[in-house]
């Protein structure tokens, strides 16, 4: 497939952006949002997010720094205790938060909730924050909090909280992953190039309601999961196939998320 063709199938099949279409469909209070958006920018895992955000006050933070520390087998998530079949590791960090271990991960989580809640971090964001510029500066102060994550902040502070987040037009080329798909395009001048793969996908919704056009994000992403795919790293349908499975056995809020989630996509039928 080429570039615009792999772009429609990723919004198509739901394959674009999963996590975004499961929260939305959860239909989670705003506080518990809150709570999961938080833990997943965290660990990137949303089957942890979703059980952590089951937790309220004091001990949402308590456990969080459980899972920050993940050396406790009697602190397991409770509902895998006793279900051998499980093969989680006690609090999973997705490979884009690998990094996110050690004392520098339990001091993160110390700073994050030191004196707040995590209702607050996320409503201070989205009602301070007015471009993704706006995220990044403000996330500069949060302890291993980088570049990519606080991208995905911003994104997901847009799409699943419902903040007005605006985004340069060239989002797409600010980055290095993306500016390495966009290489891949046969266009000739990638400036041009990018304009069209804009042009191309603004007549799609973007995930996860299709409230408005597909933009600057969602090109970055499909140019992302492109430059996967020309790698052999990537099929449509492998997102929605890990988070599914992610998901599994987390407790009532991931069964809730999981139910909203986009349908298998047999690898290879896109």
């Amino acid at each position: 497939m080429d570039v615009i063709e792999f772009g429609r199938a990723l919004i198509d099949t739901g394959d674009l952006d999963p996590v975004y279409i499961g929260i939305h469909q959860a239909r989670l209070d705003e506080p518990q949002l809150c709570r999961l958006l938080l833990a997943y920018w965290c660990f990137y895992h949303l089957g942890a997010a979703s059980y952590l955000s089951e937790f309220e006050g004091r001990d949402y933070w308590d456990f969080m720094l459980v899972a920050a520390k993940n050396d406790d087998p009697d602190m397991q998530p409770r509902i895998l205790l006793g279900n051998a079949g499980n093969r989680h590791e006690r609090w999973p960090r997705a490979s884009e938060r690998r990094h996110f271990r050690g004392d520098k991960c339990v001091d993160a989580v110390a700073w994050l909730s030191h004196g707040v809640s995590a209702e607050f971090r996320v409503r201070a964001l989205a009602n301070e924050c007015r471009t993704e510029r706006d995220v990044f500066a403000a996330l500069e102060y949060w302890p291993q909090f980088g570049p990519w994550i606080s991208f995905k902040v911003a994104d997901m502070l847009e799409r699943c909280y419902g903040a007005p987040i605006a985004f340069h037009e060239d989002t797409g080329l600010m980055y290095e992953s993306p500016r390495a798909g966009l290489a891949l395009v046969d266009g000739g001048d990638p400036i041009a190039t990018y304009r069209r793969l804009l042009h191309a996908f603004s007549t799609k919704g973007a995930p996860p309601q299709g409230d408005r056009p597909c933009g600057a994000q969602e090109v970055e992403t499909i140019l992302c999961k492109y430059k996967s795919a020309s790698d052999r790293h990537y099929w449509v349908g492998k997102d929605i196939h890990e988070v599914r499975h992610g998901l599994e056995g987390w407790g009532q809020t991931a069964d809730r998320v999981l139910s909203g989630m986009p349908p298998l996509v047999i690898n290879g039928s896109h």
